[in-house]
């Protein structure tokens, strides 16, 4: 129950707003080659059954081989609850160029 969060209550502007950041953010990003080269997560024609048949493939390909395969999982759900955010901004700022000013999101 401590991780439980109710349903969003944001209004129609700011999802649209919301969304908005979203699509410019990942053009950003594409555009400036700054995704991971394996990025699953909010990539368009890519879904965890993409992902998980990757691992699938790389566990059979070990195997064949005749390596030993380990499979570490680990929850991630609940790691933005204790972030520092202001650690998070720095990052975002100098790694990637992003910077929060009067507007939510821009991009510099």
């Amino acid at each position: 129950m401590a991780n439980y969060k109710p349903l969003s209550n944001v209004s129609f502007v700011s999802k649209l707003d919301e969304r908005a950041v979203a699509i410019r953010l990942h053009s950003y990003l594409s555009s400036n080659d700054l995704l991971p080269s394996c990025q699953s997560a909010y990539c368009k024609h890519y879904s965890t059954e993409m992902e998980m048949l990757r691992v699938w493939s790389d566990i059979l390909m070990v195997a064949d081989q005749r390596q030993v395969t380990l499979l570490a999982l680990l929850d991630m759900s609940s790691a933005f609850d204790c972030i520092d955010h202001d650690l998070l901004l720095q990052r975002l700022q100098i790694d990637f160029g992003l910077s929060i000013g009067m507007y939510p999101l821009i991009l510099v």
